[in-house]
């Protein structure tokens, strides 16, 4: 299979919530990294730890999740970037709307890193910022 088609079977195991699907496409020593390392609690390279804690803060918050849109995939034989447009209502009616770009890259043909970029203030602030208060 190639990156591409790889990219795009991880994009759509991750809108399909599908996680072992996403751990059959990694391998083992797989890294994930946001940006904004130091300027929120977030950037940088994410533990598994971190991840299932920032999953559900996204769950707690976000109850009927986000609408995400893969809005283009380009690929090479090492990597794939894909534009991602990201949607979510916050359970306090405040609107999550970002655009973001994934770099995948690639290792013995599975994925070896997952390193997102994305306005990190928009971020910090819906995910880790205080609730308005809930009519």
């Amino acid at each position: 299979m190639k990156t591409k088609e790889i990219a795009e079977k991880y994009f759509n195991a991750m809108v399909a919530g599908n996680f072992d699907e996403m751990s059959e496409l990694k391998t083992p020593d797989y890294v994930y990294w946001w940006s904004g390392e130091g300027s929120w609690p977030y950037g940088g390279y994410q533990s598994l730890e971190n991840q299932t804690k920032l999953w559900g803060i996204v769950a707690e918050r976000f109850p009927a999740g986000m609408k995400m849109t893969l809005r283009s995939v380009t690929a090479d034989e090492e990597r794939a970037a894909l534009y991602v447009h990201i949607r979510g209502t916050r359970k306090d009616g405040r609107i999550y709307v970002n655009n973001v770009m994934l770099l995948l890259t690639f290792k013995d043909g599975l994925i070896s890193g997952l390193y997102e970029y994305l306005d990190t203030i928009m971020v910090n602030e819906l995910f880790c910022g205080r609730m308005d208060d809930i009519k």
